[in-house]
């Protein structure tokens, strides 16, 4: 009992000395709908499909904050990031990374009533590189798998005005899926992506494939809205009454700024 005693003692000592400023009550008590982390960059070994995968994730986490909670403890975030990446992970996809991270991260925040996590990285199919994203909300309980994906555009007003020739610009597509219920790839979604613009871009060009993509692309000119579109079609196929999001940003070589379409919605 005596010992039992003094460890109370010490631990109030403690708490005196470091008080948790973030459990008092704020000045003003509003809710705050998140408050977390971004931008934190953390290595992931990541296991799937037999094979072993290491990536550098980039992580935004947050929580809800009550009213009477002044601050959320910080610390936590990384600490349960680092816990739960520790070692080799199983997962079946890269959402399922971001469902067990917030799930985890909302039972080490007491207060909170939801957490969500967005994570993103960076992969290549057949070693063309595209940017991976996935997000999960304990409150929606929704799933949500992204890519986007770079290709080429021709104008096909400029064509038409000069009847053979037109202005070029690189653009990025990008296509955010619900997933739940279904078991979809990163990779279907780049083919997607790729087949909606003019011509898909590759890292390594020697003079007959460049030829070869600059006719393409000239054969199949496209607005940006026409890329949009066609993925908006092609995902319908694919997964129909899916709640899905596609953009499609063109970077303009011929205006100082850039121009973009987006479509949102049930598939």
């Amino acid at each position: 009992m005596a010992g039992e005693a003094k460890l109370k003692s010490a631990i109030e000592k403690i708490k005196e000395a470091l008080p948790d400023i973030q459990s008092e009550r704020p000045v003003h008590e509003i809710a705050l709908t998140r408050v977390g982390v971004s931008k934190f960059r953390y290595p992931v070994l990541l296991r799937r499909n037999g094979e072993t995968l290491q990536v550098f994730v980039t992580i935004e986490a947050s929580v809800n904050l009550p009213p009477d909670q002044r601050g959320a403890h910080m610390s936590r975030f990384a600490e349960e990031i680092i816990r739960a990446f520790e070692f080799p992970l199983e997962a079946s996809s890269f959402e399922e990374l971001a469902e067990r991270l917030a799930h985890e991260l909302l039972q080490a925040h007491n207060y909170a009533q939801y957490c969500t996590v967005i994570l993103e990285a960076e992969s290549h199919v057949e070693g063309h590189p595209f940017k991976l994203f996935a997000s999960y909300d304990t409150a929606t309980q929704q799933r949500v798998l992204g890519v986007e994906v770079q290709g080429a555009l021709a104008c096909p007003c400029a064509m038409a005005m000069t009847g053979s020739v037109t202005h070029n610009q690189r653009g990025a597509l990008r296509i955010d899926l619900q997933t739940n219920g279904y078991n979809i790839t990163p990779e279907e979604l780049v083919a997607v992506a790729e087949a909606a613009f003019s011509t898909p871009v590759r890292l390594l060009l020697k003079r007959p494939q460049e030829k070869e993509i600059v006719e393409a692309m000239h054969r199949n000119p496209k607005f940006v809205e026409d890329v949009v579109r066609d993925c908006v079609v092609a995902l319908k196929a694919r997964y129909p009454n899916v709640w899905a999001r596609v953009r499609c940003d063109s970077f303009e070589s011929i205006h100082p700024y850039d121009v973009f379409a987006e479509w949102e919605g049930i598939l």
